[in-house]
């Protein structure tokens, strides 16, 4: 009888072996591994402070393991996709081919209320999350700003009905509001203006998309789908930002590949790049002040 260790190491070396991708909510293989054999074993990695290494692990979870592994080698789907589960900002979420498996560097960034350049102080503030998709960053918000109202917002219905799934997971019916609608169009014109806008949007160039790997022919394409450039949305978000927000409003915007070709693009405007903890520089940050100067 093998211990919960040696079946994570042992779904490891099976995965190192085959072609599969690792990129919607691990990036290797011995984190998806440990994350698969979890499901299997029912540990939940939500209040577990440490892992139970030395476990013993019954025949029956280790060919339940091995049955999910050969699902997800011989398919190609994604692990979240199999077990309609994904993580975000350390907590969990439902997750199915509706919406795009939840992975963002906002993720990073939204625990710290993104100060110094944002002071949520009124008790009346308002967020939006443009391109909601899961609702997993909208979720993150809500919970990070407490005295926010957060409206995510996307064009998919399919997408937004995996969103509500998750507001009702979390509890959070009260203060995270889902709309339906291409960008801003749903807003009312009349109603107050938004202290902080977040937006993950669709930025893969149309030659990258392309070259994705199989795994993510499982999503839906809208959510990549950026246009030439990778900038059809993201310019989109900038050019109208700021008829919605507040004076001292701030627009955050995950620009992924299309980060160099918005620089290119908007050469005078000054992007604040906020660095992840891999040092990648793709999320970009402006004021209210600063958009108003451009657009």
């Amino acid at each position: 009888m093998k211990n919960f260790s040696q079946l994570c190491e042992d779904l490891e070396d099976r995965m190192l072996s085959s072609n599969v991708y690792f990129g919607h909510g691990t990036d290797n293989a011995y984190d998806e591994a440990v994350w698969l054999a979890c499901h299997i074993c029912e540990i939940d990695l939500a209040i577990e402070e440490e892992l139970p290494w030395s476990r013993n692990v019954s025949e029956t979870e280790a060919t339940r393991a091995d049955n999910l592994l050969d699902k997800r080698i011989s398919s190609g789907k994604p692990l979240a996709y199999l077990i309609n589960e994904a993580w975000f900002g350390g907590e969990r979420f439902y997750i199915d081919q509706r919406a795009i498996v939840p992975r963002s560097h906002l993720g990073e960034w939204i625990p710290d209320r993104f100060e110094p350049w944002l002071d949520l102080t009124h008790p009346r503030s308002k967020i939006l999350d443009l391109c909601t998709g899961s609702g997993c960053i909208a979720i993150a918000l809500a919970k990070s700003f407490p005295e926010a109202l957060v409206h995510g917002a996307d064009l998919s219905s399919a997408a937004l009905a995996v969103a509500q799934i998750n507001v009702d997971m979390h509890n959070l019916s009260d203060r995270v509001e889902l709309f339906q609608g291409d960008m801003y169009d749903f807003v009312d014109e009349n109603s107050e203006p938004y202290d902080l806008i977040v937006s993950n949007p669709p930025y893969v160039a149309s030659q990258l998309m392309l070259d994705l790997p199989d795994e993510y022919g499982f999503e839906p394409p809208m959510a990549f789908e950026g246009g030439e450039t990778g900038l059809d949305f993201i310019e989109q978000i900038l050019k109208n930002a700021p008829r919605y927000l507040s004076e001292n409003g701030v627009l955050v915007v995950e620009a992924g590949s299309a980060n160099v070709s918005l620089e290119k693009h908007f050469p005078n405007i000054p992007f604040t790049w906020l660095s992840s903890a891999n040092g990648d520089e793709v999320i970009f940050l402006l004021t209210a002040a600063e958009l108003k100067q451009y657009f």
